[in-house]
């Protein structure tokens, strides 16, 4: 049975470690315990390295999720000012699962104050894709197709909520 890799990717507007970004970080904590109780969830890199949560240096390794890397969204030499970024990569049953986590409970309403803790972004912040429940999609399977993604728009490779794909490739209707 396949499962769908759910990749987010965002830059904050303040160093993670911050005052400003206290109030996120406890957020962040709650909303991964929350995922991890989420009917359909399956797995989500953080639960491999919980020891790196806010400390993730570009390179660590992940084990089976392989080495972190950040898309070219972020250009590096912004972290001599501070500047970091948050990403996730999770595993979910289906794209309705993910979806309703998404946008339900405690992750919507850290979702509606996005805005507080991150710049706007110029790029998609998060991509769909579909993996056989072998696979276990990789740090750089998710930069790669965010980056399809804002490249190309939707396909069966990379899509959002709005442009769902089934675990066949075809493109199909939202509610």
């Amino acid at each position: 049975m396949a499962h769908i890799s759910l990749y987010t990717f965002g830059i904050i507007k303040d160093s993670y470690r911050s005052e400003a970004m206290k109030e996120f970080s406890r957020s962040a904590s709650a909303v991964f315990a929350a995922a991890a109780t989420a009917e359909g969830f399956v797995a989500h890199a953080g639960q491999s390295r919980p020891d790196l949560r806010g400390a993730v240096e570009i390179g660590q390794d992940y084990g089976p999720w392989g080495s972190y890397v950040v898309p070219r969204f972020f250009d590096r030499s912004r972290e001599a000012d501070g500047a970091s970024r948050v990403q996730t990569l999770s595993l979910w049953r289906d794209v309705e699962v993910a979806r309703k986590f998404s946008y339900s409970g405690l992750h919507r309403a850290t979702l509606k104050r996005r805005s507080e803790w991150f710049e706007r972004p110029q790029w998609p912040g998060y991509v769909l894709w579909w993996v056989s429940d072998e696979i276990i999609p990789t740090w750089s399977d998710g930069v790669r197709r965010l980056e399809m993604l804002a490249d190309e728009g939707p396909t069966a490779s990379g899509f959002d909520f709005a442009h769902p794909h089934d675990s066949e490739g075809h493109p199909q209707m939202t509610n």
